[in-house]
């Protein structure tokens, strides 16, 4: 279920920001999905080496220069990863 942030309560929005971890905005949305169990994979790894392996990756990504695209490629270049992997995907107009 999606829901704007403006039209949530006082205590709905403290929620989801307190489940979010960050402050929210009026202007944004915020979904909520309920998972069953046997969906929600644990992390085999332990806080801290989560936390190393975020950190890890994030110099990676910053060591790598980001190519300068046009918006029009950018929406050319999803597009195509997006059917690479579903190649049934008809875009909607």
């Amino acid at each position: 279920m999606l829901y704007r942030v403006k039209d949530l309560s006082p205590e709905q929005k403290h929620a989801a920001e307190i489940l979010l971890g960050h402050s929210v905005s009026g202007d944004e949305a915020v979904s909520i999905k309920r998972l069953d169990p046997a969906t929600i994979i644990p992390s085999k790894l332990s806080p801290a080496e989560r936390i190393a392996a975020m950190q890890a990756l994030d110099q990676r990504f910053a060591a790598r220069p980001v190519p300068e695209v046009s918006p029009e490629e950018e929406d050319i270049l999803v597009r195509e990863a997006f059917h690479s992997t579903r190649q049934d995907h008809r875009p909607v107009s």
